[in-house]
């Protein structure tokens, strides 16, 4: 299809599920790019992680492959809407929950999935599947309204999931779940992947990405700057420890002599180090740095893991 403004929509017709985007932008009135020449491909079956901080596009790019929100420009291939006998196939959960507050969570449930084109019977066992599966039964028959925050971000993944789309999108869907939904909510989208169902999340839980995802894409500033599985990205920054060194006072001149194995990243303060010998190179670091003349404030320890690479391609924290 071709929305209003020119740009080209396309539905994969042979490989429903599939995503493909080439130069895709999205621009809010009177702003900056939110998305900023996107090239992706998501294939069938893939649980894919997109991962970024506040203000970096990732919930924009979403609802774009949701087919919420039409692209500035650029091209973007999504799986089919509807099937033929009227089955929605895309599940979105995001910030705004369409619940209607007088009805119990249940009957939301049921009417977005018989909206979806499931029929009566299916569309509440599946419902009360999801219910259970989710933590809900106890909440499922009173009034949105009586909801807490939490159990309407349950509600929501409900609504999102019972209907079994090809193509799950979910925006930050670990909010307000406790452990036991967030572990139901991994089985559930990994079964989804294992029938060729293609899902896309953004979330801020890294410690969860790689028990879910089998791929991860990093946004910033509106790009993809670097994405592959969790093997590789963490492979790419090798087996180090970061040490962030921030001074009370600082020695006029640098000139401690660290261990080999440690070397400077910055030099600037927080006097940033990376070292291959583990944690027990903070100690003979900072002692190398009083033996100079340093007062220091604060040690800050990281080691390898997603959020430095991320640190290590853009030179920005995650989690900001």
């Amino acid at each position: 299809m071709v929305v209003p403004n020119g740009v080209e929509v396309k539905e994969a017709g042979r490989v429903p599920g599939a995503i493909r985007a080439s130069g895709l932008t999205y621009r809010y009135a009177g702003a900056l790019p939110a998305l900023n020449g996107i090239d992706l491909e998501i294939a069938v079956g893939e649980v894919v992680a997109v991962v970024g901080p506040a203000r970096s596009g990732k919930s924009t790019l979403l609802r774009v492959l949701a087919g919420l929100v039409p692209p500035t420009s650029g091209t973007v291939e999504l799986p089919w809407r509807r099937t033929s006998a009227g089955r929605l196939m895309v599940g979105f959960a995001g910030e705004v929950e369409p619940h209607f507050e007088s009805m119990t969570g249940r009957q939301n449930a049921i009417f977005f999935a018989r909206a979806a084109g499931l029929r009566h019977a299916d569309a509440a066992a599946s419902v009360e599947e999801h219910i259970t599966q989710l933590g809900l039964t106890e909440d499922a028959d009173r009034p949105v309204s009586q909801y807490s925050f939490e159990t309407r971000r349950r509600l929501l993944l409900v609504e999102a999931l019972a209907h079994r789309p090809a193509l799950t999108v979910l925006d930050n869907p670990f909010i307000g779940l406790d452990q036991a939904a967030r572990s139901a909510l991994i089985h559930i989208l990994r079964l989804q992947s294992a029938k060729r169902g293609t899902v896309v999340v953004a979330s801020h839980e890294l410690s969860l990405i790689p028990e879910l995802a089998d791929r991860i894409l990093f946004i910033h500033e509106g790009r993809i700057v670097t994405g592959g599985r969790v093997a590789e990205l963490l492979g790419s920054i090798g087996q180090s420890t970061r040490i962030e060194i921030a001074f009370e006072r600082r020695p006029q001149r640098l000139d401690a002599q660290f261990r080999v194995g440690t070397r400077v990243v910055s030099d600037g303060d927080p006097l940033v180090l990376e070292t291959t010998r583990g944690a027990t190179a903070v100690g003979e670091a900072c002692a190398a740095l009083i033996a100079v003349g340093a007062v220091i404030k604060s040690v800050t320890v990281r080691e390898s893991d997603l959020a430095e690479v991320f640190r290590r391609v853009t030179g920005a924290e995650l989690e900001a």
